[in-house]
């Protein structure tokens, strides 16, 4: 991409008359530099969009297309990933608590092992 060309405007020690041929001239001037600027700041953007976004083509308005497609897969991929993870650790916490419970499960047998049972044959 070539530099951008910027044009310096000279601005007299003293201001021309409002409305005269002068001033429309200084005017115009400004106006054209400052709208320059801004597509070139519109087409630096366009740019870096292309090279974001895969598959994009060379005109304008394809890249913004496919811009916006490619925001709105995202978006879908991201709210995929986080019903994924919402349903993983409802998982995970249903097995933490089935964990918990087997365990206070197998400490209560155990100790009903330990203890001697009032049921014993007579020898």
């Amino acid at each position: 991409m070539s530099q951008p060309r910027h044009v310096a405007v000279t601005m007299p020690s003293v201001k021309p008359t409002m409305g005269s041929a002068e001033w429309y001239r200084i005017r115009r001037e400004n106006h054209k530099q400052v709208e320059r600027r801004r597509r070139e700041l519109i087409n630096k953007g366009i740019n870096e969009l292309a090279q974001l976004v895969p598959g994009c083509e060379k005109n304008k308005s394809g890249i913004l297309m496919r811009t916006i497609q490619y925001i709105y897969e995202l978006k879908e991929d991201k709210a995929k990933a986080v019903d994924k993870w919402q349903q993983e650790k409802l998982l995970r916490d249903q097995t933490m608590t089935l964990v918990e419970q087997l365990r206070q499960e197998n400490e209560e047998l155990r100790a009903k092992l330990k203890t001697p049972t009032t049921n014993k044959l007579k020898s």
